[in-house]
């Protein structure tokens, strides 16, 4: 009779089981917790409640209950409070079942007590002799203070995971290419604290020795070698990513790895293999696009490494488009230059560009310095020299004429950037400003100073939702005497890179038969908000602001246009497909305007 009562009551309870997991998950609350924050906790959770965004996205399904999920995450919570330093936590789970809703709120009752503390931290140094232990001890030990992991404070796993590390890396920069470091933890339950031990074996005391280079068919060997950083100073694992990251800067290798020969070691001097693979010789791009404003655009890149010998690069771009009828140049670059990252581009091109008020024929030549003054911060110096004729459009009134004139202008400009992905960024920002004199000497028709700064702000709100920002503004002042600027280098907005509610360039001053001519002074202000709907499908909702005014000084804010906008990206790994609505607000003679290009708008 019992045996029957059992299967019954196992029934009852399968049913149960099984009938709350038809139910979704709703609230997720926590009581308790001061250590670590509700939204902390809810990230580590295998059961989650719907955030805002899909809040809003009503028809997006909530997870289904299950009992199981429900006790892993308490183990969840439990195990991340223990790596907090809160060894003796307790954790306890309450359902509310709402059977009207269909619905199963969650409450996690934590009870933190007290802290495990660091008691001591010792270091266990092996070394050949008194010497060396002394002087491993010393270089450890300084800074002690500004460890992250000190006595007193709250044990915690990833802070001595993180001295350990700081350990390796110290040992690794000064002299020791072979360290092992490993922890262990003496916890003292009665007291509520641990000690932490660090058991240290340096390694052998080494210098750098013999550089040998393999895989280099077509490079000189010297080339390679005037990009290494280190001769004969003691060991450091920071040199050689340096080295390495040198010789990637020079464009010509697919790879390069840095080995240290440990195997090899003799009288403390260990021998470095540099292994490189080569880019091929010759490589071709070839695209073939379409967008609304540029229409069937095609374009040939063809790149030759080793240009003349040396690590010298040579670039020949043809492009074709209905804004672009040609445009055709040959760059020649020289890395290495004045420096290990510097670089020095000759290039002379042909181009012809059609705007609705002028098209504009020019041949010049530029010549540009280049330095990475670190992986964010990039900075160049550039002179060009350009022959240009410009033909206005029937409609065109303007202080300009249709004419042949030379343009001779010295640029500088500094970027900074940290966003992340590349294509698609998600944290990060980026900064940079370009400022031009032009006027230089060779009959340069038009004297002008002109700036430019460009600011980029990402940030991801929620787990699939993305914020964007970007401010531009830009300034153009003529100099010397003139009192006009050249048509082609003034500002203009509209377009799918720029205000999206209106059309390429039609932004601008306008002339008596309404035909954009440009400004002076420029201002654009936009925000995007990216949220991932599907795979690769992203719903994008927009405002752009800004305005282009003649004179140099304007940037008046009460002159803003405001366009308001909806767009699609699907994602490919060349950046997205994009596609823009946008409709300008305060102004009912303008209709939506659409944009379908390749990238993000910025």
């Amino acid at each position: 009779m019992k045996i029957y009562y059992l299967i019954f009551i196992s029934i009852l309870l399968a049913g149960s089981l099984c009938a709350q997991d038809n139910y979704s998950v709703g609230k997720i609350e926590f009581t308790g917790n001061k250590a670590i924050s509700a939204s902390q906790l809810k990230k580590n959770l295998n059961l989650k409640s719907k955030n805002l965004i899909q809040k809003i996205a009503f028809w997006t399904k909530s997870q289904d209950f299950n009992e199981f999920y429900l006790e892993d995450n308490v183990q969840q919570i439990i195990s991340l409070y223990q790596r907090a330093g809160f060894l003796k936590v307790d954790v306890k789970a309450y359902k509310d079942i709402n059977r009207k809703k269909e619905k199963i709120n969650l409450l996690y009752e934590i009870k933190e007590n007290e802290p495990v503390l660091i008691n001591d931290i010792k270091l266990k140094i092996d070394a050949k002799d008194q010497e060396r232990i002394d002087s491993v001890k010393q270089l450890l030990e300084t800074g002690r203070t500004d460890w992250i992991l000190q006595e007193n404070s709250i044990f915690r796993d990833l802070n001595i995971l993180a001295l350990n590390k700081y350990f390796h890396e110290l040992l690794l920069n000064n002299g020791y290419p072979s360290p092992e470091i490993k922890q262990e933890i003496l916890l003292t339950e009665a007291e509520n604290k641990a000690d932490v031990i660090y058991n240290i074996s340096a390694g052998t005391f080494c210098s750098f020795g013999a550089v040998n280079i393999i895989g280099n068919e077509r490079t000189p060997s010297h080339v390679i070698s005037r990009q290494i950083s280190f001769n004969g100073e003691q060991f450091s694992q920071t040199q050689l990513q340096e080295t390495q990251r040198r010789i990637q800067q020079l464009g010509i290798f697919q790879f390069v790895t840095m080995k240290s020969m440990l195997d090899e070691i003799e009288n403390n001097t260990i021998p470095i293999e540099i292994m490189v693979k080569e880019l091929p010789e010759w490589s071709v791009k070839f695209g073939i696009g379409y967008g609304l404003e540029d229409r069937l655009r095609t374009s040939l890149d063809l790149l030759k490494l080793n240009f003349l010998g040396g690590a010298r690069r040579a670039n020949l771009y043809l492009k074709h488009s209905f804004l672009e009828p040609y445009n055709v140049s040959l760059k020649i670059t020289q890395p290495a230059f004045l420096g290990p990252y510097g670089s020095l581009a000759f290039k002379p091109y042909l181009k012809k560009e059609h705007e609705s008020a002028y098209d504009l024929e020019t041949f010049g030549t530029s010549l540009t310095f280049q330095n990475i003054i670190n992986p964010r911060l990039n900075g160049f110096i550039s002179y060009r020299f350009e022959r240009s004729f410009i033909d206005l459009s029937d409609e065109t009134e303007t202080d300009i004429l249709n004419e042949f004139y030379n343009k001779s202008a010295l640029s500088q400009g500094l970027s900074f950037n940290n966003s992340s992905p590349v294509f698609y960024p998600e944290t990060g920002f980026s900064a940079s400003y370009v400022v031009t004199l032009s006027g230089l000497k060779l009959n340069s028709k038009y004297h002008y100073l002109q700036g430019l700064v460009d600011l980029r702000k990402y940030q991801r709100i929620l787990a699939e939702l993305v914020l964007a920002g970007k401010i531009k503004i830009g300034s153009m002042k003529p100099i010397w005497g003139d009192t006009i600027t050249p048509l082609e280098e003034r500002y203009y907005a509209g377009g799918s890179l720029s205000l999206r509610g209106w059309g390429r360039n039609d932004v601008s001053p306008k002339n008596e038969n309404n035909k954009s001519i440009g400004g002076n002074s420029y201002l654009e202000l936009s925000l995007e908000a990216r949220q991932k709907i599907f795979k690769i499908l992203y719903l994008v909702l927009f405002l752009d602001a800004g305005n282009v005014w003649m004179d140099f000084d304007r940037h008046n804010l009460n002159d803003l246009k405001y366009s308001p906008g909806i767009g699609l990206r699907l994602r490919t790994p060349i950046g997205p497909i994009r596609l823009d609505a946008a409709q300008p607000v305060w102004d009912s003679k303008k209709s939506i305007q659409l944009h379908l290009s390749i990238g993000q708008a910025f």
